[in-house]
């Protein structure tokens, strides 16, 4: 559960509308402003997946993609080393 910003900047006159995807799910929007970062609180491997930044304005569109892959740490266990058994001979 680590958090991650994905930054999103573009300039443009007019200013443009920049917006965040995931797939063709809008996550964020922000008209007239040239920053719109993405903050993902705890990262969890649910959150991995394509994520779009779109800058439009009435001259055009203009969008950068990533692909986000999340890693999750195993399990840290509880009580110390496992005990073994030796083979008797």
């Amino acid at each position: 559960g680590t958090p991650i910003e994905l930054g999103c900047q573009a300039e443009g006159r007019p200013p443009p509308l920049l917006s965040w995807f995931r797939g063709v799910t809008v996550l964020g929007e922000e008209p007239v402003s040239t920053s719109l970062p993405l903050v993902l609180p705890r990262a969890r491997p649910q959150d991995a997946g394509v994520y779009s930044c779109v800058a439009e304005n009435r001259h055009g569109r203009h969008n950068r993609s990533l692909e986000l892959h999340v890693a999750c740490e195993a399990p840290q266990k509880q009580g110390g080393t496992p005990k073994t058994r030796g083979a008797e001979g």
